[in-house]
């Protein structure tokens, strides 16, 4: 608990000075070596970095400009999630911290942001300036040069998800502490690491595609793995977006955990299947999955702090790859609304399954009314979206009638899907009474040595918000462990604990309860927190508190005086700046595509490890052609 302890909850309202002061001097020193280093090579110097770039080229088979901060953006891509969750999964167990200094959870998360940034930066410094070795769909900047189209990708990404850590300072400072995955300044970082892993893998397709490789089409499946890469990205992406779910402190309605699940398996799996043929879903999961389940398993163990669960997208694989069993999809569109219509349901089933096994909070019968046809319609635009995609990166674009328009379709399906799922309508004057009886000592989540329990029952004054409910639980959080505990109807109408409530400590416990577009919670026992002004709610032997909207006791350290009117434009404003980055990325695939079916235009490297790849596929007995002049 060595960890835990060293994150104390210290007081709201920004981060330390000294702290940013810190952060700022490292990263403005290493940000000016980098572009001192990128000047340097552009004046035909740099000799240490002309030679890693001359070595990751040679052992990628890809020009080093497209193989060395493509490369090293998904690494951070892979780090700054891996920090994120391992950040949420502290705060959950602890509570808030002291800055972006004060808990180790933070190094990774903070290095590969500020890493992905001088990935963005190399990206462009790396760019041939002579025209006849870049890329042949680069952006001409006047004065510049040519830039390769997904080095303007990596950039922009990774300069919108590094601006996410100072202005993050500032919204505590305006509205204190959103305790939630979903803030403005956190969807900025969720935004900016999608779009630097994605960039990452296109940038390595463009240099694929500039070399003469083409990385969709060479023999053998386990020879074009940049479409699988391309789509584990996003699976490891889109299942880091269902974090709050993954550990059972969500603070929006069930149906957003199969609206995301679906929608993203169907992109990313209809992304890879229509790319790298038969098996690239497959070939997806099995690069996604392993580092999903090392992630999962390094934060539950070494790491100290409460595991998340996770996806697993298995069927949804295997449904994909089952709609296009016998042949490569004629129509990779209606392809992928067909998959997605089968991961909307088959999907679906296998993840409410998974849910009773695995989930915090399992899928229940009261939410299939409304999350099945959102899952159904989720899927389809997932899959239009992925192989609309797909498309655009070979080139094929312009068979599909009007895409701008079937792409609009979709897109405008998930934003409504996603609004209807943002909204809930709560029922004022509803009280819960509390009684706790047996209190004893016993043990909690995440200690070892006893602490103050009771069981608990509660009534609520209206029944109808019990009726067909997503969930009805107790709740603890940030008491040095993570306590989860479903409540169970008696004959007398009222609800009971299955397992003693934590009273003591650190430990805030809550009764939640979510049906429909409900979600009301009320506080068993919450310690005093002076830094807050909050006094606190002691438990009682017999207490009856109001139920009020789910985010008043979620969100207890947001500033009451805040200015709400500004969080509506700063809201938009996020969400806004994510699409324009969606935008860049369809206009990056579109560029792309262009060079499908073309001769490369710079030489093809040796690529090491694509030569041993074929060795090894001799030898496994599974022929084929020269890798290093067919495929990446």
């Amino acid at each position: 608990m060595s960890l835990l302890l060293a994150a104390a909850p210290e007081p709201v309202g920004g981060a330390p000075l000294w702290q940013l002061g810190v952060i700022t001097a490292i990263t403005s020193i290493l940000a000016l070596i980098t572009l001192q280093s990128v000047l340097a090579y552009r004046a035909g110097r740099a000799p240490r970095l002309r030679a890693t770039q001359n070595r990751v080229e040679e052992l990628v088979g890809l020009p080093g400009w497209a193989a060395l901060p493509g490369a090293g953006a998904i690494v951070c891509a892979l780090v700054i999630i891996l920090g994120a969750t391992w950040d949420i999964g502290l705060h959950i167990d602890v509570g808030r911290d002291d800055g972006p200094l004060g808990t180790v959870a933070h190094y990774p998360l903070l290095f590969g942001l500020f890493a992905s940034f001088l990935m963005g930066i190399l990206a462009i410094g790396l760019a041939p300036k002579n025209p006849r070795r870049s890329s042949p769909v680069a952006f001409h900047w006047k004065g510049f040069g040519p830039v390769p189209a997904a080095s303007a990708l990596l950039l922009a990404g990774s300069t919108f998800g590094m601006a996410a850590f100072p202005l993050d300072d500032v919204w505590h400072r305006i509205f204190g502490v959103d305790v939630t995955l979903w803030g403005p300044t956190h969807v900025m970082i969720i935004g900016g690491t999608l779009t630097v892993g994605i960039g990452g893998a296109l940038l390595l397709i463009e240099g694929a595609r500039a070399a003469g490789r083409d990385p969709f089409r060479a023999k053998g499946l386990l020879r074009r793995p940049l479409p699988a890469l391309l789509a584990a990205v996003g699976l490891y992406l889109w299942a880091a977006s269902t974090h709050e779910f993954n550990w059972g402190v969500p603070q929006y309605r069930l149906v957003w955990h199969p609206l995301l699940l679906a929608f993203g398996a169907a992109q990313a799996l209809v992304l890879a299947r229509v790319l790298a043929g038969r098996g690239g879903a497959l070939l997806a999961l099995a690069i996604w999955l392993p580092l999903q389940a090392f992630m999962s398993l390094a934060i539950g163990g070494p790491l100290q702090v409460s595991m998340p669960s996770t996806p697993l997208f298995i069927v949804e694989a295997l449904v994909v790859e089952a709609i296009a069993f016998r042949r490569d999809p004629a129509r990779p569109v209606v392809f992928g609304a067909l998959a997605g219509l089968g991961i909307g349901t088959l999907g679906f089933g296998s993840e409410y399954l998974w849910s009773q096994i695995a989930m915090p909070l399992p899928w229940t019968p009261g939410m299939l009314p409304e999350a099945i046809p959102v899952a159904i319609a989720a899927g389809i635009s997932g899959g239009v979206i992925g192989a609309l995609m797909a498309q655009a990166l070979n080139g094929s674009l312009h068979r599909v009638w009007r895409p701008g328009l079937v792409l609009a379709a979709a897109g405008l399906t998930f934003f409504a899907l996603g609004w209807n799922a943002a909204s809930t309508s709560n029922p004022e004057g509803v009280t819960a009474t509390m009684a706790i009886s047996n209190v004893r000592q016993g043990p909690t989540p995440g200690h070892s040595e006893p602490h103050r329990v009771g069981d608990l029952t509660v009534r609520f004054s209206d029944p109808a918000i019990t009726k067909n409910p997503s969930w009805i639980y107790a709740m603890g959080w940030q008491g040095d462990g993570s306590y989860i505990d479903h409540l169970k109807q008696r004959a007398d109408g009222s609800w009971a604990t299955t397992q003693p409530v934590p009273l003591d400590g650190k430990w805030k416990t809550m009764v939640r309860v979510h049906s429909g577009k409900t979600m009301l919670s009320t506080p068993i026992r919450f310690p005093a927190d002076p830094a807050i002004s909050f006094a606190g709610f002691a438990e009682q032997p017999t207490a009856t508190r109001a139920m009020v909207p789910d985010t008043q006791i979620m969100q207890l350290e947001r500033l009451p005086d805040a200015p709400d009117w500004a969080w509506t434009p700063a809201a938009t404003l996020v969400l806004s700046l994510n699409l324009l980055m969606a935008l860049l990325m369809a206009a990056v695939c579109v560029r792309i595509g262009r060079m499908a079916g073309r001769p490369g235009t710079v030489p093809a490297p040796r690529g090491t490890l694509l030569l041993l790849a074929e060795r090894a596929f001799r030898l496994l007995g599974l022929g084929g052609g020269r890798v290093a002049g067919s495929g990446a």
